[in-house]
């Protein structure tokens, strides 16, 4: 029997072993895999950068420190089947679009993949013992992983970007505290919308801020930004300060739902009056992308989980402010921004 004719009595066979659609999916989903899982293990090993110039096997292997090159081979010939790396007499080089704009320097694709391996599948490899674990019991992705979620969660920025323009440019704020600063793009952005502002930003992680204050002195916005690390739930600023607007972006799901609204009644003491409060963060459920995360959350410890419907809102309201108004501001997504007023 000839190819053509093995191959049509494979598919005939595929066919009548039944659920061949599902079968068909399970195959295009190993390749999307595949696809992360190589692209996180170019990163982590630094073979991305190896592969930037285009090298033979033997030199890539030379500059990795490599004693094992029939795996190194092995790893390349998944690259070139997916097409992110393409080899021709002998060298390889990248080719993939996403493994061209990660060696490129874009940090959130870099952290989404990196977190691939770790934070984003942890959840799932481990979930047989976090289904039986104690209350107090969870993962510890949070703190592990800190710079890798800051990174990720950049993928908003463009939309929460084109939010706060028009929030500044309507509110003139003279001060802003922006709670969770992470990176400090959103500190840096506000900075750059108005020559007056002065903003402070406040983050849980000392390395993220350390992170932060090397982009804000790249900037030149050292002058009217400073970033600290400390816990806004205990930290108090200067005497005589107050915000005409704080930020609390991506972020207000870490806090556990029972401490939300005395979180709000404590930022609304830093506020002037009439002062602006804006929260933005996805809410569950409603994509992928929103479950994915809350799973995540969810198994952490402690009691983090992304808003439910109308539950920001009730908290808002319970925490004394008014004028409340929620949008999507992210197409396909249900990423809402809220302002709240203290007046």
């Amino acid at each position: 029997m000839g190819r053509r004719g093995v191959q049509l009595r494979g598919l005939l066979g595929t066919a009548r072993a039944g659920h061949a659609p599902a079968r068909a999916l399970a195959i295009a989903d190993s390749r999307v895999l595949v696809r992360s899982l190589f692209l996180a293990s170019a990163i982590r090993t630094g073979l991305l950068d190896a592969l930037a110039d285009g090298a033979t096997c033997a030199e890539i292997a030379a500059q990795i420190g490599c004693t094992r090159p029939e795996r190194l081979r092995a790893w390349l010939e998944v690259g070139t089947e997916l097409g992110e790396i393409a080899r021709r007499s002998g060298r390889y080089r990248l080719r993939g679009i996403r493994a061209r704009a990660i060696a490129g320097g874009d940090t959130m694709l870099n952290a989404h993949y990196r977190s691939m391996l770790d934070y984003q599948a942890g959840c799932y490899a481990d979930l047989a013992g976090l289904l039986v674990s104690a209350p107090s019991g969870g993962r510890a992705d949070l703190d592990d992983y800190a710079d890798d979620i800051a990174q990720v969660s950049l993928a908003a920025t463009p939309f929460i970007e084109t939010y706060l323009t028009s929030l500044v440019t309507q509110t003139r704020p003279a001060r802003v505290l922006d709670v969770g600063c992470g990176t400090g793009v959103y500190a840096r952005i506000v900075a750059s919308l108005s020559p007056q502002v002065l903003v402070d930003g406040i983050d849980l992680a000392p390395a993220v801020i350390d992170a932060a204050r090397a982009h804000v002195r790249a900037a030149g916005l050292d002058g009217r930004i400073r970033l600290q690390a400390g816990d806004v739930r205990t930290w108090t600023p200067e005497a005589g300060v107050a915000y005409d607007v704080i930020l609390l972006l991506n972020n207000i799901y870490y806090f556990p739902r029972g401490e939300r609204v005395a979180l709000y009644r404590r930022l609304g003491g830093l506020l002037t009056r009439p002062g602006h409060l804006i929260v933005t963060t996805l809410a569950a459920p409603g994509s992928v992308a929103a479950a994915h995360l809350n799973f995540m959350l969810a198994c952490q410890a402690g009691a983090a989980a992304l808003p439910r419907d109308g539950e920001l809102e009730a908290d808002l309201v319970e925490a004394g402010f008014a004028d409340i108004h929620a949008q999507p501001i992210v197409p396909t997504e249900p990423f809402l921004a809220v302002r709240a007023v203290l007046r």
